[in-house]
């Protein structure tokens, strides 16, 4: 595509992202009605709070996870959001689908059909309804899917709003038949240490989205997220399972497991990895940043300061903060729009080398297109700052 070409597909994408956004806000309120229908106003403000005082802390772990890249703060909502409303809806109803039949056609006793419901059932539906946002990020929107650091990202915030509305479900559930005492400890169980579990899970589907998306190896390409789903399930599977028969056989192994051995054995080491991989991978994007940056510079597209920055979160904020303090809302408005392009700008030029262009309804995100707002912007971020010295 030329400097000239018209920018084409974009009314497309709009109306995708609408539709999808409309999907995850009508099926969020949806599930959030359900679960607060009949409810005191006691109990959903308790469990309101429960569900959601150590979200903020997990989202502050993944999001800092990817320091470099400026991910949509709108896809990031849409991504928490289908997990909460798209992902519990579609896996609740299809594990309700898959108990009946257990139950109809195979003859399963209340107690079997329970057991298989939370061992085998809920971990592969919710599993698939959770990662068919991620695969509709890596085949639809690939401008916003780079490698395995966006997969953890965007995997982790779906698991999040997962977690977030079932873990609202227990509590309401709790209160109404326990108490008070009872539902704290299950807070401590499920909000505290097992809280990273959803998240954990499906930042697995997305390493191996990641993974697939990076590689040029077509086996991988069709193994890896696959393995990635397959571990999701496992280790949600392995959870449940604990949680069932620990319910069953009161064991203090058992109880053990649960409240120590998982936490501490399995998604505490699972989230460090998770730090580890996206740490690497993060080193070697910079890397290639400042390779193509550089080229950006030698043809006037940026400037030595921004070699610098760009590849510098704390570097790149203080220049931001700066310009808001000397010059305005608008010029801080225009720096961040071209930190975040300029950055866009070298990834695409990264995927094209590689042979990897956008389908034509992204047109707009092609580095032509990035290349001309950047123009745009620091000719007009200039001229403020011009009239802010005279």
């Amino acid at each position: 595509m030329s400097v000239g070409t018209p920018q084409v597909g974009v009314p497309i994408w709009n109306i995708a992202v609408g539709c999808l956004g409309g999907l995850v806000l009508l099926s969020t309120c949806c599930i959030v009605g359900l679960l607060v229908f009949g409810a005191s106003l006691e109990a959903v403000l308790i469990g309101g709070v429960l569900a959601v005082i150590v979200a903020p802390l997990y989202a502050m772990f993944l999001l800092w996870l990817d320091p470099l890249e400026h991910e949509p703060p709108w896809l990031l909502l849409i991504a928490f959001f289908w997990g909460a409303g798209v992902g519990t809806l579609a896996g609740g109803f299809s594990t309700l689908v898959l108990d009946l039949i257990a139950r109809g056609l195979f003859g399963a006793s209340g107690a079997i059909s329970d057991a298989a419901s939370a061992v085998i059932f809920a971990p592969v539906t919710e599993e698939l309804a959770k990662g068919a946002f991620l695969f509709f990020l890596f085949a639809l929107a690939r401008h916003e899917f780079d490698d395995v650091v966006d997969g953890i990202v965007y995997g982790g915030l779906v698991g999040l709003g997962f977690a977030v509305v079932e873990d609202f479900a227990y509590y309401l559930m709790t209160l109404a038949e326990e108490g008070l005492v009872a539902t704290g400890a299950l807070f401590v169980i499920r909000g505290l240490l097992a809280g990273f579990g959803h998240p954990f899970y499906t930042a697995l589907t997305g390493l191996g989205c990641g993974l697939a998306r990076s590689t040029r190896s077509l086996p991988l390409r069709v193994l890896a997220p696959l393995g990635g789903l397959a571990g999701a399930m496992f280790f949600h599977a392995l959870w449940n399972g604990l949680a069932v028969a620990t319910a069953a056989t009161q064991s203090v192994g058992l109880v053990f497991l649960v409240l120590v051995g998982y936490p501490f054995g399995i998604l505490l080491p699972g989230a460090l990895l998770l730090a580890i991989v996206a740490v690497v991978a993060a080193r070697g994007r910079r890397r290639d940043v400042q390779r193509y940056l550089q080229e950006a510079v030698s043809e006037g597209l940026a400037t030595p300061d921004d070699l610098e920055a760009l590849t510098r979160p704390w570097s790149r904020r203080a220049r931001q903060f700066r310009m808001l303090t000397t010059v305005g809302w608008r010029a801080l408005w225009l720096r961040r729009r071209l930190d975040i392009a300029l950055v866009d700008w070298a990834y695409r030029q990264w995927h094209r080398a590689r042979g990897d262009r956008l389908p034509y309804y992204l047109a707009a995100f092609e580095s032509e297109a990035l290349e001309r707002r950047i123009r745009r912007w620091r000719t007009e971020l200039d001229q403020l700052q011009t009239a802010r010295v005279s």
